[in-house]
């Protein structure tokens, strides 16, 4: 297991780590081409779509990978699961689309945010084919996986490029952004043809069983994301736009942070989903986050990089992001902390519990924003979100759900472990 972990991981660390250099060179290239108001519009519809993503995943980012390793769905084939997810993704991604314009217009109207947004947020029912990459996922295709997404971005970035180049309007970016998640899907499409897949046919009674769980987790979703964004809305209600786009250049340099724990979730996963029970959860539980907290250290030189190399990368415009980007260097920690914390929520059908902790989250993100952000600007949106985000993965563990807290606080117990892991493999090396 621990071989084929590392393999996967390797893959998509590869693909992920080419996608964000290509997409992060850019993406300095966008936000210096077009000044901090117009990128931070293009910013405030990613954060406008982005929190509706969990209606239009459906809440089955977690559920289908689970449900399609564990295979435990009688009568029911992959492929079945396969067609059902998509068909129900889709249906949600156009929803989620539709009230993602409603509310552009009905705050701008026929404007170029509104336009931004009728490009920009085409995405949400496009992603209904991530379902392909569940399959190859719990396939072990990681390595097509990682090719797939890297082809993608290859090509949307040179149109990006050419957007650039020929000094087009914003609208364009939007729509190059767009057309990577249309040929991620059509790539993942091709492979799964390739490798002889049926069609599958849509299970009725298994989109039911499906949205009784995910509900929960569309919900939580909502109030998770909501809780993330929501210093972006407060800093354009009392300070602008063009302090916008200084908070989201400092949170895209992050992104190259964030993404290393995305991945180790992704990758554990189906295989937990398949091995983990009662008797060894604890254990596994503590490993992952001792995994988690080393990944998280050995990030901090890499961060510590980023906040100096930042004014040289964005040039003079950018000097207010520069300022606050030490200040964000906690938050791929509790990043970290909450997405290893979700992986287990749904690994033991606990969906109430992401939904609870939101709300939390959301209250005191919400009021610490009204209170801080128009007296501190900037600093106060950092402020507000850390003690968001401290809410949502520290205190409200504490008060409910006090086993995650305990695994935390007793990672360490799972030194002697690795230590043996990396031992037994010097031994069996030639």
């Amino acid at each position: 297991m621990h071989k084929r972990l590392l393999q996967s991981s390797f893959f998509l660390l590869a693909d992920r780590g080419f996608r964000l250099v290509i997409s992060f060179v850019l993406g300095v290239w966008i936000a210096r081409f077009y000044g901090p108001e117009e990128f931070g519009q293009l910013n405030y519809v990613l954060a406008t779509a982005s929190i509706f993503g969990s209606l239009s995943s459906m809440g089955l980012d977690d559920i289908v990978p689970r449900d399609m390793a564990a295979f435990k769905q009688k009568g029911i084939s992959r492929d079945d699961i396969e067609k059902t997810a998509f068909i129900l993704r889709l249906i949600g991604g156009t929803a989620a689309y539709l009230l993602v314009l409603g509310l552009i217009f009905y705050e701008s109207g026929a404007s170029r945010l509104f336009l931004i947004a009728c490009l920009l947020a085409l995405y949400l029912p496009i992603q209904a084919g991530d379902v392909y990459e569940y399959r190859l996922r719990v396939e072990d295709e990681f390595s097509k996986i990682a090719l797939s997404r890297s082809m993608a971005a290859i090509l949307a970035n040179l149109l990006k490029a050419v957007v650039l180049v020929f000094t087009l309007p914003i609208g364009y970016i939007a729509a190059a952004m767009t057309s990577e998640f249309l040929m991620t899907t059509t790539f993942f499409k091709l492979i799964l043809k390739k490798k002889g897949f049926l069609s599958g046919s849509f299970r009725i009674e298994y989109a039911k069983s499906a949205l009784l769980r995910s509900w929960k987790m569309i919900f939580a979703g909502l109030l998770i994301t909501f809780q993330v964004r929501v210093e972006f809305f407060l800093i354009k209600e009392f300070l602008g736009w063009d302090d916008v786009g200084q908070y989201a250049a400092a949170l895209k340099i992050y992104e190259i942070i964030d993404v290393v724990c995305v991945i180790l979730v992704t990758v554990l996963m189906p295989k937990l989903a398949s091995i983990m029970n009662s008797a060894n959860e604890m254990a596994y539980r503590r490993r992952t986050y001792l995994i988690g907290f080393s990944i998280y250290g050995l990030l901090i030189p890499v961060m510590i990089l980023l906040v100096i190399i930042f004014p040289y990368l964005y040039g003079p415009d950018y000097a207010a992001a520069a300022a606050v980007l030490p200040w964000l260097m906690l938050r791929p920690l509790f990043g970290m902390l909450g997405s290893i914390r979700n992986m287990f929520i749904v690994l033991e059908g606990n969906y109430w519990y992401p939904a609870l902790s939101s709300a939390c989250s959301l209250l005191v993100s919400a009021l610490t924003g009204y209170l801080l952000i128009p007296t501190y600007g900037l600093y106060g949106a950092i402020g507000s979100s850390m003690l968001g985000l401290f809410t949502l993965t520290v205190l409200t563990d504490l008060v409910f759900y006090r086993k995650n807290s305990f695994a935390i606080a007793t990672c360490f117990y799972e030194f002697a472990y690795f230590k043996n892991l990396i031992l037994q493999g010097r031994r069996d090396q030639p």
